[in-house]
């Protein structure tokens, strides 16, 4: 019996041998052909490969009905499920994500608006196949303009908003199956270059046919909201916008109607619906915090409700600004995950921690193995309830787009803690 490894051995030592015998203007031409073929080797797997299959639907007919890896994922940390391999876009940190109840995708929309990147594109993670999609090309900079009834307006072959930071004012609406984009492009420079009486709407992005259009606010002038926050309240089927106030659309959808100008918060802040307690709680400010105000919303839509400030006991959570938060439905807690920011103020944080809220005993609780590296500003966390896991997509202009999934044991954490 031939041993294996050593017929492999002597096999490359033969290749060796007769490669150096080969004339060097041969040697030359074969250097060259295999490079040639590797580079269409190379080209061949990042088509093959890609993760970012643009302007196309989701593969349907290959989707299978469960993602077996989120099933089993091992509790309380977070597992890196999704790295492309090669994209054509990069995770906005202005930009914001909603979770599409209805087809169980997280959809992120929003820009930097800085440099040349202009991505006023929605972009689409499907956790089940494990694939983004782009919606439709980024509008071009030359189709930037002021429409005859005032709007800012972009695209050539469909109505698009402009490129904006829409920071934690992206919120799916399931009464309407589209998302509600509460934001303005106030830091787009092409503000600077088009004149124009300019209106700043709400956006809609009707998901069914994925098409833009303005809310017309029932003729009524509509709010600014800028470097604000928006949620959807699943008790009274209300869209609740906080900036300057609690505004509020009813399910109707028919206009803004404001409930308060009682306001606590700046910019860089995110507000979350708790469906258990039925309150709206908002972490975060610019000013940086761990405390968390809750709004109590009134019976009907535009009606005024009350504010609290609470301040949590249990694990010590760091003060920050615009980290990511969630609710779990299931658990009836929220997810928060903030930079560790040094208390001295001095310095840039080196890592961020993951904590859980429970209004219910107002504390934190510290999951001990869920460090991440720091996110810095990141509004892209959701819920799916499908699958019972947290979803998080970190990355920037160093890094792809990343995604991962955190699937919470609050019954095992807590045995543990004690």
């Amino acid at each position: 019996m031939v041993d294996s490894t050593e017929t492999m051995g002597n096999g490359l030592f033969f290749m060796h041998n007769r490669v150096r015998k080969h004339p060097p203007k041969q040697n030359a031409a074969i250097t060259k052909l295999m490079a040639v073929l590797f580079i269409c080797v190379a080209l061949v797997l990042a088509y093959l490969f890609r993760e970012d299959l643009a302007f196309t639907d989701t593969l349907s007919d290959e989707t299978p009905y469960i993602n077996e890896q989120l099933l089993d994922l091992p509790p309380n940390r977070w597992v890196k499920i999704h790295q492309p391999f090669i994209e054509s876009w990069r995770r906005q940190t202005h930009a914001g994500a909603a979770f599409d109840l209805k087809r169980g995708k997280l959809l992120v929309f929003g820009s930097d608006t800085h440099g040349e990147n202009w991505d006023n594109s929605v972009h689409e993670f499907d956790p089940v196949i494990m694939r983004w999609s782009t919606h439709y090309p980024a509008a071009v900079p030359k189709s930037y303009r002021i429409n005859s009834q005032g709007y800012p307006a972009a695209g050539e072959k469909q109505l698009l908003p402009w490129a904006m930071h829409s920071f934690d004012s992206v919120v799916y609406d399931p009464n309407l199956d589209a998302l509600i984009v509460t934001a303005l492009p106030e830091h787009n420079p092409a503000s600077k270059n088009i004149t124009g009486t300019k209106i700043d709407p709400t956006w809609i992005y009707e998901l069914g046919p994925r098409q833009w259009r303005v809310f017309p606010n029932d003729g009524n002038p509509t709010p600014r909201f800028f470097a604000a926050a928006s949620a959807y309240d699943k008790s009274r089927d209300v869209i609740v916008a906080y900036n300057n106030g609690i505004w509020e659309l009813g399910p109707d959808r028919k206009r803004w109607h404001q409930a308060t100008k009682e306001t606590h918060h700046e910019i860089h802040f995110n507000m979350v619906y708790d469906s258990k307690h039925r309150k709206l709680a908002v972490f975060g400010d610019h000013r940086n915090t761990n405390a968390v105000w809750l709004y109590t919303p009134g019976e009907e839509a535009g009606d005024k409700g009350v504010w609290e400030k609470m301040i949590p006991g249990g694990d010590p959570c760091p003060e920050d600004q615009h980290f990511p938060v969630a609710f779990d439905d299931d658990n009836g807690v929220f997810l928060l995950v903030p930079d560790n920011r040094p208390t001295s103020g001095q310095g840039k944080a080196q890592s961020s921690s993951t904590y859980v809220y429970d209004l219910s005993e107002n504390a934190y609780l510290k999951l001990p193995n869920a460090d991440l590296k720091p996110l810095g500003m990141n509004y892209m966390m959701v819920y799916d309830p499908s699958y019972k896991v947290f979803l998080l997509v970190t990355g920037d202009w160093t890094e792809p787009a990343t995604v991962w999934a955190l699937r919470l044991d609050l019954l095992r954490e807590k045995r543990t803690v004690r």
